[in-house]
């Protein structure tokens, strides 16, 4: 989706951070308001606010480590530096700033800058983003007219609800998130580390190596008759061959359409049956913990129920997940169904590029459909490029040093922006796991954090209540950003409980 005018959050309330000792003055009093994202590196960035219960105490992870918060009905109190005191809402706290340590490093380092960005993205969309879009390549600009880069009509009684961002610019978002680093001589840095269900089960991919697989599926699928706007489903589980298929559609102009592999064949075909794709990717199966999930068999029945309602699809490429099921054990359908192993690395490694409008399709992602029929929302070149790899870069404070890990699934939007488009449009390296985070015990995040240095680690409560499960003391000596997304609540009431021994540490929360 284009990057809207309120991008960049409303200030923050109120600053909150450890004292000396670790922890909090004491327990809170009355109602709190936690702020839902959290300073990065000694920034500051908020958004919206959830309410806790009163009466807790919270710990924080390490003196200096900093959370956002605010008494009910607080406001900012501009000016207010490390070891001032004020009365807010009736209430006297600590207002204490960022220490230098984090600032030092912090891509947003002040409140002044930051309030600087924030009120030039709003009185000057059009030259804020316009500005940043810049630093990505662009086969052809876009027009420029009286200043604007973008239109926008939100009012139905002014005809067709709309917001269009650098149209007429053709650029890729593909080429933007490898070929542009490979040609920056940064084809040796690794793009994936993969790490599967299976302890001692893992691999790495340079940013070359993903080019040329991407392009050898790019032109798989050419070869296949996929075309500029033609719809591709994928239902695979987390291996690093499911952000390479999106890169792969995505370079040649196809629409991909992620359906998360923990869905029923129910799911899958009304899926299917509405972008009415000729070609699925698909896995012979997935071992979620000690669970064998076979996914083709899965595919096969939304298949059959989609070709029963009017629509086949032609091809069938399966990826032989040979640690969760054997070839001889997967079902099969001759003439639609072919190996991935067996025919995509015949292949060329070289595939053009195919240049899109900034409007054009790049993916669509189905709601869940809790509510009734999933609707497909479709999210077009580039603006969605501009927005994703710009709310990585701040959200997160990536450094080119660093190692990012999200836990999200591709199904799902956060997979989307956070595991695949945001970070290799900045040039990260990244972890992508296969299995789920207590397997085979409690400690298999934090494992995966030592094994691979990581230093930015975005995932949910689930995780984090592993880690409580397993102990009341964890070291993780790389370990700088904890971003937690989804309901904070309960979370950071239970955070008290648990003594983080990380060298240097931020705590984030993006609440839902």
């Amino acid at each position: 989706m284009p990057p809207a005018v309120h991008s960049f959050p409303r200030p923050l309330a109120h600053n909150w951070t450890s004292g000396a000792s670790g922890r909090w003055c004491g327990p809170i009093s009355g109602s709190l308001r936690v702020v839902s994202e959290v300073g990065f590196r000694g920034g500051v960035h908020s958004s919206r606010v959830l309410t806790m219960a009163p009466g807790h105490e919270v710990r924080s992870v390490r003196p200096g480590a900093h959370v956002l918060s605010s008494p009910v009905g607080a406001k900012f109190v501009p000016g207010a530096v490390s070891g001032e005191a004020a009365v807010v809402a009736g209430q006297e706290e600590e207002l204490v700033a960022p220490s230098e340590e984090f600032q030092a490093t912090a891509l947003v380092a002040s409140r002044a800058q930051y309030d600087e960005m924030y009120k030039r993205s709003v009185e000057n969309p059009d030259g804020f983003w316009g500005d940043i879009a810049s630093t990505f390549f662009w086969k052809k600009r876009w027009p420029v007219k009286d200043g604007k880069v973008h239109t926008e009509n939100i009012d139905v009684r002014n005809g067709r609800v709309a917001v269009e961002w650098f149209k007429g610019g053709q650029t890729n978002i593909c080429y933007n998130a490898i070929d542009r680093h490979v040609e920056a001589g940064l084809g040796d840095k690794v793009a994936f580390y993969w790490e599967g269900n299976d302890l001692g089960v893992d691999a790495s991919l340079t940013y070359k190596e993903v080019l040329e697989k991407v392009c050898q599926l790019a032109n798989y699928l050419r070869s296949q008759g996929v075309k500029k706007g033609d719809a591709v489903a994928i239902y695979m589980p987390m291996l690093a061959e499911l952000p390479i298929a999106m890169l792969a559609c995505a370079r040649i102009g196809a629409v991909h359409s992620v359906v998360f592999a923990g869905f029923s064949a129910e799911s899958l075909y009304q899926r299917i049956l509405d972008c009415k794709p000729n070609v699925i990717l698909t896995s012979s199966a997935v071992k979620r913990g000690a669970k064998i999930i076979k996914l083709k068999d899965i595919v096969d029945d939304a298949l059959s129920r989609a070709s029963a309602d009017g629509h086949t699809v032609g091809m069938c490429l399966t990826y032989d997940n040979s640690s969760a099921l054997k070839r001889e054990e997967t079902a099969w359908t001759e003439g639609r169904d072919s190996w991935w192993q067996d025919i995509v690395p015949s292949y060329a490694k070289e595939c053009d590029v195919e240049w899109v409008d900034a409007e054009d399709t790049l993916f669509l992602l189905y709601t869940s459909g809790s509510t009734g029929k999933p609707k497909g929302v479709l999210h077009t070149t580039g603006g969605y490029m501009v927005y994703a790899a710009t709310t990585f870069k701040y959200a997160f404070n990536y450094h080119d040093d660093d190692v990012y890990w999200c836990t999200a699934d591709c199904g799902w939007i956060t997979g989307h922006s956070y595991l695949t488009y945001g970070p290799l449009l900045n040039g990260a390296s990244m972890v992508v796991f296969e299995g789920v985070p207590n397997y085979p015990d409690a400690g298999r995040c934090w494992d995966i954090v030592d094994k691979y240095n990581v230093s930015i680690f975005y995932t949910a409560p689930t995780a984090i209540r592993s880690l409580m499960r397993s102990g009341d003391e964890v070291f993780l000596a790389v370990l700088w950003l904890l971003a937690c997304s989804t309901d904070i609540i309960e979370l950071i009431a239970q955070m008290r409980l648990i003594t983080f021994n990380f060298s240097n540490f931020v705590l984030q929360m993006f609440g839902e």
